[in-house]
C-alpha cells in the first residue's frame, strides 16, 4: 500500500510539466522521493512492529537493490503523470 507521502510526491512531476521544468528536475525529484519512500520504510522503524526478540536485517546489496527498485519505480510514474500534464498543457495552452 502506497502512503500519502507517494501520491503527494506527484504533485511534483504536474508542477514541472505545468510550469515547462526540463525532464532532469523530474528525474531528482523522483529519486529524491524514493529516497524519503526508503527512509520512511526502514528496518528500524519495522524493528518495532515485530515480536520480541526478532530481529529483521538485509545486506547492504540488497538494501541497495531494493532502493534502485523502487527509483525506478517512482521515475517511471513521475514520468507518466510528467508527460500527461505536459500534453494536457500544450493541448490548453
Amino acid at each position: 500500500m502506497l502512503g500519502i507521502d507517494a501520491w503527494v510526491s506527484l504533485f511534483g512531476p504536474a508542477y514541472f510539466a505545468y510550469a515547462g521544468v526540463t525532464v532532469p528536475f523530474m528525474v531528482a525529484w523522483a529519486i529524491a522521493c524514493a529516497a524519503l519512500a526508503a527512509w520512511n520504510n526502514r528496518e528500524s522503524r519495522r524493528q518495532a512492529k515485530l515480536a520480541p526478540g526478532t530481529i529483521a536485517s538485509r545486506s547492504w546489496p540488497v538494501s541497495i537493490g531494493i532502493f534502485v527498485l523502487v527509483a525506478a519505480c517512482y521515475v517511471a510514474a513521475h514520468s507518466a503523470v510528467y508527460l500527461l500534464v505536459r500534453h494536457f498543457v500544450r493541448l490548453w495552452l
